[in-house]
This record gives C-alpha cells, structure tokens and sequence, in this order.
C-alpha cells in the first residue's frame, strides 16, 4: 500500500434552514454540526441542489455557533465516515468555517 492520498475537501455553499447546531463532548469540546447547501445549474439549465453533512470540532465549532441559517460559507475539511446508529455516513469533517461576502451586485462608487 505504498500511494499516497490526499483527502481535502473545500466547500462554499449556504448553511441550511436547520443553521448550526452545538454540542459538546464529554471532553468538553465542541462540535457545530450543520448541512451546507451547494446548488450548481446543470446542462438543463435547471438549479440543483447537493445537501452535504458537516461538522467542525474546536474554537471554530464555537465561531461557526454565530453563523445563520441562509448564511454563505468557505468551509475546509476532508471526507470522514461515522457510524450513526447501525450504519455509516459519509460526513466532511472540517477544520476551517468562514462566513462569505457575496459580491455586490453594482460596483458603482468604487474607484478605479
């Protein structure tokens, strides 16, 4: 098994109606949980949508508790499986949450 893999995954998308949720583990960390919303128009010209699971462990776990429902996001984390119940799911564990600025729509008043 000599290869070598890299496993990073770098998401922007919408934090979903549901928002963030924070818990914290018996070792007093904690974990924000939420689903990060990616739409993307396909060759049919119609918008769709991707729901991906996410969670981030830390301080950035207590910064990502700030974020609203709705909110844009750059979110760094590599693909993780964790046993929920009696079955797995793939899950992005991340290390990095940022809230996005959307460009602006009119760029006047700026100066070139």
């Amino acid at each position: 098994m000599g290869c070598l893999s890299i496993n990073k995954v770098v998401l922007c998308g919408h934090i979903s109606k549901y928002g963030v949720s924070v818990r914290y583990a018996t070792s007093g960390a904690a974990c924000a949980n939420f689903t990060l919303v990616l739409s993307e128009q396909g060759h049919d010209h119609k918008v769709h949508m991707t729901f991906v699971e996410c969670e981030v462990w830390g301080k950035h776990a207590e910064a990502a508790s700030e974020l609203e429902a709705g909110q844009l996001a750059l979110f760094e984390g590599k693909l993780a499986k964790r046993k929920k119940g009696d079955q797995w799911e793939l899950v992005v564990s991340g290390f990095d949450l940022t809230a996005v600025q959307p460009p602006h729509a009119s760029l006047t008043g700026c100066n070139t």
